[in-house]
């Protein structure tokens, strides 16, 4: 596959901190306390080896305005350490690099803006990558874009999925979020992680024939710039790797955190 140039779909995406208002508000609560407890054995018991140990008792957490903006953070450098580990593999020439810098310089905007969001919320921003997000969807995936037989292509895939993830996350985000205003700044950042997938689908399948959504010889969907349903909150699967003796690369299914990958207040 051909490198890329910078294009102006991408030069528009900046991105103001002033679109963002400050906001406040508890919404869903969703914990759950697990306790266990060990008996002791007593004299004359029957005689048993070990003893069960004490579980730990989890927090409870508690799905606040501030918990939704810092998960969101988290997953703004999902995306920013990521494109920094393949412009440092050296997988594109410069064009492309130019591209995955000018995303995260858009990514680490957004994060910026959501961590003076939550420090008016009296609340602590969260300044690394969602761990859920990397042990399960990013390492799998940077190990097989490295061994691929078309680093190039699977690079591409993988960042056009870490950009819809982002959209989805906030698309996700919207109905939980308290205030009005900060629902809608949501949705402005959405829309800038969506303008993000479209210079990226162009660059997998470039031209007309890639403004729509098609299939591949096995009937599997293709990557479009233009979805068939806008705001869809599916999973996202992603094809990578070197293909097995069938002839199919690996499949990774990515999805938007959920409560157990929330980035609630007692994490640091």
């Amino acid at each position: 596959m051909n490198d890329i140039n910078i294009t102006e779909a991408a030069r528009n995406n900046a991105f103001s901190r002033r679109t963002l208002l400050r906001t406040s508000g508890i919404t869903l609560t969703a914990g759950v306390l697990l306790a266990a407890c060990s008996k002791k054995i007593s004299t004359g018991s029957l005689p048993r080896i070990g003893e069960s140990p004490t579980t730990t008792m989890i927090p409870e957490g508690l799905v606040t305005d501030e918990v939704l903006l810092r998960t969101a953070m988290s997953v703004e450098y999902n995306a920013i350490d990521t494109y920094a580990t393949v412009v440092d593999a050296k997988i594109f020439k410069t064009g492309t690099n130019d591209i995955l810098k000018r995303f995260s310089e858009d990514h680490a905007a957004h994060a910026a803006a959501l961590s003076g969001l939550i420090k008016q919320l009296n609340g602590s921003p969260y300044n690394k990558a969602n761990p859920n997000v990397t042990s399960l969807y990013i390492n799998p995936a940077l190990e097989l874009v490295t061994a691929s037989d078309d680093p190039v292509t699977d690079a591409l895939v993988l960042a056009h999925a870490l950009e819809t993830l982002a959209a989805e996350t906030y698309q996700a985000f919207v109905v939980m979020l308290a205030d009005p205003a900060l629902r809608s700044a949501a949705m402005s950042i959405a829309d800038q992680e969506a303008r993000h997938t479209v210079v990226l689908a162009q660059a997998i399948r470039p031209g007309l024939a890639g403004l729509v959504p098609g299939t591949n010889d096995s009937g599997k969907p293709l990557v479009a710039a233009i979805p068939s349903a806008f705001g869809s909150l599916s999973t996202i699967p992603i094809a990578i790797g070197k293909p097995n003796e069938s002839g199919n690369k690996t499949t990774l299914v990515l999805e938007t955190p959920s409560l157990n990958s929330f980035i609630y207040d007692y994490i640091d």
